[in-house]
């Protein structure tokens, strides 16, 4: 079987890619694994505008925010199913230092964050904001299980499917590939491989040198009837996310020193004393989840060719804010393999890890 791109992995990264590489005409096949949790299953999908308690407005933000909810919606109406839900994000100051950096970022990039926020409106007698906030707008969550879902169907659709487990040892690449393409792995010849395979990028024989740091983190389900009415994401150090029906999710932890990939107790009682710092609402634990993070240096992502071989590309480190800045860094690499554009200078594997 020839096609042009073997991807490796169907978590958000290589959803992202197989998407763009199929509107540009790309022969595509996505091989996955299929685990039932992965990072990008149990992500809670936040598109936070402002975020980091210096409220930092990145120049490129709006850019990227455009093209991540323009992505998203294109793919819900290519799918006729939504995944994507513009919520706006109520941002409670943890302390007076927070709120004092808000002043002051305000005085200094006021034209820049206006599009972003509004005064703040809250309940007090539901959630804890004793320093104020301000109401984030351009917010949202991406689903992440149903966008996977729904780009699984439509590559299954065009036989650009299978599950299995890649092992790089057994992928060959460069002249030994044979006549017809760079790479080969099993019955399947490819101009080139790309690694999207999240926080165990660095457990193949290619880019094993790769830095990388991941973590932990547990996310918690609720039932909270006393805020049913909330409609917005609650951001104060933890994050609630309201489902309907007084149905929440709440998170998160980072745990970089782990023994096991799965929910711990101490997660639990993690995530539960952020909530607590949102809201005296305990509610009731409905389910308990928890998968790894890929976090390369700085929470970046890398992405680029091989330092040795041109046709093994990496697309990883997409993390916390992969569902904002991932779409963008997906069409910048997919124009880089097929039109020679080059790459961010901050994201590009040769320029920082080499």
């Amino acid at each position: 079987m020839k096609i042009d791109t073997l991807i490796v992995g169907q978590g958000l990264a290589g959803s992202l890619l197989a998407w763009q590489l199929l509107d540009r005409g790309q022969r595509v096949l996505v091989v996955d694994r299929d685990e039932q949790i992965t990072s990008s299953k149990v992500a809670a999908g936040l598109v936070t505008p402002i975020a980091g308690s210096r409220f930092n407005v990145p120049p490129e933000l709006g850019e990227r925010l455009l093209f991540a909810k323009q992505f998203y919606w294109e793919k819900e109406e290519a799918t006729s199913a939504q995944f994507f839900h513009h919520k706006r994000i109520a941002r409670v100051f943890r302390n007076g230092k927070e709120a004092a950096a808000w002043d002051k970022r305000l005085k200094n990039d006021g034209d820049d964050l206006k599009p972003y926020h509004e005064p703040l409106r809250i309940d007090e007698t539901a959630f804890h904001a004793p320093h104020s906030g301000f109401e984030m707008k351009e917010g949202g969550w991406l689903d992440v299980p149903a966008f996977l879902e729904a780009t699984r169907q439509h590559l299954l659709e065009r036989a650009s499917y299978a599950i299995a487990s890649l092992d790089s040892a057994d992928v060959i690449v460069g002249k030994e590939a044979g006549p017809d393409g760079s790479v080969r792995w099993k019955n399947i010849v490819a101009d080139r491989i790309i690694f999207a395979e999240g926080w165990k990028g660095n457990q193949n024989r290619f880019f094993d040198w790769l830095p990388m740091k991941p973590a932990a983190g547990d996310i918690l389900h609720l039932e909270i009837p006393e805020l049913e009415e909330e409609t917005r994401i609650v951001n104060c150090g933890g994050w609630l996310l309201p489902l309907g029906n007084g149905l929440f999710r709440a998170g998160s932890t980072y745990r970089h020193e782990f023994d096991t990939e799965g929910p711990t107790a101490e997660g639990r009682r993690e995530v539960l004393e952020k909530l607590g710092n949102i809201t005296p609402h305990e509610g009731r634990i409905i389910k308990h989840e928890a998968a790894v993070r890929p976090i390369i240096r700085r929470s970046q992502i890398f992405m680029g060719r091989h330092p040795s071989h041109e046709e093994v590309i990496l697309f990883n480190g997409l993390g916390s804010k992969g569902v904002l800045n991932g779409p963008w860094h997906a069409s910048r690499l997919v124009e880089h393999l097929l039109d020679g554009r080059p790459l961010p200078e901050s994201s590009d594997l040769r320029e920082n890890l080499l």
